[in-house]
């Protein structure tokens, strides 16, 4: 896996947080990563590395080997596992092409006084098509 920061930020980004998921038929306790540091969740199933600050253009790379536990299908269907990495970040001065909100309330659902506060944060999540 590598995580990179976009040459054309202003500001280094810090406080990263990666988090890998890992599939039921894999034997999470059996991690071993390169660079050490990833460390396994049993409860939430998943790796999590912690990166104080990545600068503009840099590059992270990380690499997590796992053991399959007995009779995991993917030898004999060819399949390959799917790992989901959600990474967050602080950075200051980074901006999206386009976002748009919409905040109202639902009453056949839940009754509520609605409000719209705006905070500087947001979320990217990016998935690889199969």
């Amino acid at each position: 896996l590598q995580i990179s920061s976009n040459p054309n930020n202003e500001a280094k980004l810090t406080d990263l947080t990666i988090i890998m998921g890992v599939p039921d038929d894999i034997e999470g306790e059996s991690l071993v990563t390169q660079p050490a540091g990833g460390v396994w969740n049993d409860a939430r199933r998943c790796v999590t590395w912690c990166v104080e600050e990545l600068a503009e253009g840099e590059k992270f790379q990380l690499q997590a080997r796992f053991q399959m536990a007995p009779g995991a299908p993917y030898e004999e269907t060819g399949e390959k596992p799917l790992f989901p990495v959600l990474v967050r970040c602080q950075c200051l001065f980074a901006q999206l092409s386009d976002l748009e909100l919409e905040i109202r309330e639902i009453p056949e659902i839940y009754a509520a006084d609605v409000t719209m506060k705006i905070a500087r944060r947001f979320r990217l999540s990016h998935r690889e098509r199969a």
